[in-house]
């Protein structure tokens, strides 16, 4: 039985940003944002972040940050919360404690994770999965759902702690195993030999097998990459993931191999080769400021793919032309299809309608790169 063609349906993947090194001295205390970050990074972004000095409760993460004289800018923790004005003992007395239960010479000169004081426990440095909202002065502001993030409400930020000193980590979402591997290779660590993890007979390094970093594999003995945790990538697909466009209306996709001829002088029939696979095509799609859940997104994915030349410019696409069923009864849920051309893509110009009697609509034109590839799914 033939099938009528009903738009088809289009998932994008972007070209994941690189790990982007801050530090806490870019924290915005007033506005809970920082002040910078690396290029390639969208509002509604999913991100984990290592060290960011979260604002709740008395103490906050990384006491490594905290500070040991008073008049500082750091937090001063229950180490030295004797300290109120210059005139106070550095030291502990005889009846102040950290811990708890710890006076005089038997308190602690430093925080330290673990430590409980008044009741309240000192935590670590930890990865945590947040959004991000991106404004138009490059102030970045984390929030607890994507939705959120799009909205940029100040009110719905997470609240950050400024005076924490240290280095804040982000990255595209994926397990801390993942990123434990992505901070090892990142460029401005530049390279330790001494300290980079690689293969004991072949010497491979780990940084040469991005972006998953599933080698060299962990050893068991002493010295021989034990250390190191599987990288596998959790939580399913790692961000940017695949993402269905919805409120699209219609795709074209362009493929030819033109040939060349290599008939000989005097040959009765011809001869010929084909030479590059090549592709092309358009989307055309309805514009609407919508939130979605992770894996949907709409048409502006594309129009943002257009501004940008560099790292991030590139994205991944699955151009399914059966669709079967949709799971939750409609909608832009995932799909059952199990015919799709798969390929990456570079969109190459972008055009918007804005006419007053008819509906919003945009179009898409891209080329392929890469490998051009017809899959079937079951």
């Amino acid at each position: 039985m033939a099938v009528l063609g009903i738009g088809g349906r289009l998932y994008l993947k972007r070209e994941a940003p690189d790990p982007c090194l801050v530090s806490s001295t870019a924290i915005d205390g007033f506005n809970n944002a920082l002040a910078t970050i690396c290029p390639g990074y969208w509002s509604g972004d999913q991100v984990v972040v290592s060290c960011l000095p979260v604002g709740t409760g008395n103490f906050p993460p990384n006491p490594e940050g905290y500070g040991t004289y008073y008049g500082g800018q750091y937090f001063l923790g229950p180490n030295r919360s004797q300290i109120t004005n210059y005139y106070d003992n550095f030291y502990k007395d005889g009846t102040e404690e950290y811990p708890d239960g710890e006076f005089g010479d038997d308190s602690q000169f430093y925080s330290r994770v673990g430590d409980v004081s008044g009741g309240e426990e000192i935590q670590p440095c930890t990865d945590q999965d947040y959004w991000i909202h991106i404004d138009q002065l490059g102030y970045v502001s984390f929030y607890n759902s994507r939705c959120e993030a799009l909205t940029g409400d100040r009110a719905n930020r997470v609240p950050l702690n400024s005076n924490v000193a240290g280095t804040i980590g982000i990255a595209p979402y994926g397990s801390t195993d993942y990123n434990n591997a992505i901070w090892q290779c990142f460029a401005s660590f530049g390279v330790y030999q001494f300290s980079d993890v690689q293969d004991a007979i072949t010497l491979e390094s780990i940084c040469d097998f991005a972006p998953t970093y599933q080698q060299p594999v962990p050893g068991t003995s002493d010295y021989d990459n034990a250390n190191v945790l599987p990288r596998q990538l959790g939580g399913g697909d790692a961000a940017p993931y695949w993402q269905i466009i919805c409120d699209l209306r219609e795709w074209t996709l362009e493929l030819s191999a033109p040939s060349v001829d290599t008939t000989a002088i005097s040959e009765k029939f011809g001869e010929a080769v084909k030479s590059l696979v090549t592709g092309g095509g358009s989307t055309e799609f309805l514009i609407d400021r919508k939130c979605y859940e992770n894996t949907e997104d709409n048409g502006l994915v594309l129009m943002k793919l257009l501004l940008m030349t560099e790292k991030g410019c590139q994205a991944s696409g699955k151009f399914y032309l059966i669709d079967r069923e949709v799971s939750g009864g409609g909608g832009c849920g995932q799909i059952s299809g199990d015919l799709y051309y798969s390929a990456d893509l570079l969109v190459t110009a972008s055009a918007v309608n804005v006419r007053p009697t008819e509906i919003l609509a945009g179009t898409a034109n891209f080329v392929t790169t890469g490998e051009i590839k017809l899959l079937e799914a079951p």
